[in-house]
């Protein structure tokens, strides 16, 4: 836990439980891991024979620290280029009960 102070006041890329990726500048965290992000975007990234991978803007946004898969600093500027990224959907990574 103490580790995501690094990340403080930098670009930072989240992967939740339910697959959904995000990207903003770390604010805050507290001890159950649940953050706070500024400038959010939620990217969606489809296959390949659908769209572009879409960007939504999420501005200030909360993640609890139990839907939180990873979290890892983002270099700038991005060496990714999203509109040539495709992949297929990602299964939960909970197990049913």
């Amino acid at each position: 836990m103490s580790s995501l102070k690094e990340f403080l006041e930098k670009k930072v890329r989240i992967i939740s439980t339910d697959a959904r990726l995000f990207e903003g500048t770390l604010q805050g965290f507290d001890n159950s891991t649940n953050i706070i992000v500024s400038n959010c975007i939620e990217r969606i990234i489809y296959p390949e024979s659908d769209e572009e991978t879409q960007e939504i803007p999420m501005g200030l946004y909360l993640l609890r620290g139990g839907n939180i898969v990873c979290i890892g600093e983002v270099e700038d500027p991005d060496p990714v280029d999203w509109s040539t990224i495709h992949g297929d959907d990602l299964k939960g990574t909970k197990n049913p009960l």
